[in-house]
C-alpha cells in the first residue's frame, strides 16, 4: 500500500473541498471535471476560425509592414470581457497555468489548418530581462510551450532577445507603437534558425508592432521565413 500517494490524495481533497480552484474568468468554483475554465465561460469564449483562411483579420494587421507567411488569433479581445479578465490573470496576477492551457488549445486548432504544417519551430516572443525580473515569467513563454507540446514542435526561448527595455505598447497609438519597437530585438543564435519556419508567438495581437519588429530582425538575421499565433486580437 502506497501510504505517502493516500495521504498526498487525501490533502488534495481537504484543499479542494475548503479552497476550491476558480474559473480564471468568471471565478465561480470548478467542477471537478473542468480545468482551469468552467464549461460555461468555454461556451462563451470567442474563438476565431483565423487558421482555415489565408486572408483573415490577423494577416490583414501585417500588411504592409513585414512578410509572414501566416497569422492566427485564438481569441478575440474587448474591453470588459471574459478574454480582458484572463489575459489580465495571466499577465499580472501570475496565473501561468491559463497561458500554457491555451496555448494546447490553440495548438490543437492550428494542427487543423493547412496553413501552419510547414512549421518547424515555436518562439515567443521575449520580454526585457528587467521587465522578466518583475514579472518573474513571460506568459509569451508559457503560451508558446502550450502551442509547441500540442503541435508536437520544439521551442527555442534562446534565440530572439529582446535587447531594449522599451515603454508600455497599453496607450500607445498607431505609428507611436512602430517607433516605440525600433531596434528592440536580436538574434543571438542565427545559425540555429537559419532557414526554418519560425511560429512567431505572444499574448495579444493590436498593431503587430511588435511582431513585426521581430519579424524583421529574424528575417534579416537568420534568412527564416515567419508565421505568427496570438492568444488574442484586439
Amino acid at each position: 500500500m502506497n501510504v505517502s500517494g493516500t495521504v498526498k490524495r487525501y490533502k488534495e481533497y481537504l484543499l479542494g473541498l475548503f479552497f476550491p480552484p476558480l474559473c480564471v474568468a468568471c471565478k465561480t468554483p470548478l467542477l471537478h471535471q473542468e480545468n482551469t475554465l468552467c464549461a460555461t465561460c468555454l461556451f462563451h469564449l470567442p474563438i476565431n476560425d483565423h487558421h482555415l483562411f489565408a486572408v483573415n483579420d490577423a494577416v490583414k494587421r501585417f500588411w504592409g509592414k513585414t512578410d509572414i507567411i501566416m497569422a492566427a488569433s485564438y481569441l478575440s479581445f474587448t474591453k470588459s470581457s471574459l478574454v480582458q479578465t484572463i489575459v489580465h490573470d495571466l499577465k499580472y496576477k501570475g496565473n501561468r497555468a491559463v497561458g500554457y492551457y491555451l496555448g494546447v488549445a490553440f495548438g490543437k486548432k492550428l494542427l487543423e489548418s493547412p496553413f501552419f504544417k510547414e512549421v518547424e519551430l515555436i518562439v515567443p516572443i521575449p520580454l526585457h530581462k528587467k521587465k522578466k525580473q518583475q514579472r518573474g515569467y513571460n506568459q509569451s513563454a508559457d503560451i508558446a510551450k502550450g502551442i509547441a507540446d500540442a503541435m508536437g514542435l520544439p521551442m527555442d526561448s534562446m534565440s530572439l532577445i529582446r535587447v531594449v527595455h522599451t515603454e508600455s505598447q497599453t496607450k500607445k497609438q498607431g505609428m507611436e507603437r512602430f517607433d516605440n519597437m525600433e531596434n528592440v530585438f536580436t538574434c543571438a543564435n542565427p545559425k540555429t534558425l537559419e532557414g526554418k519556419h519560425i511560429l512567431l508567438v505572444d499574448d495579444v495581437l493590436t498593431t503587430g508592432a511588435t511582431m513585426a519588429s521581430a519579424a524583421e530582425i529574424l528575417q534579416k538575421m537568420a534568412d527564416c521565413k515567419i508565421s505568427v499565433a496570438t492568444i488574442a486580437i484586439a
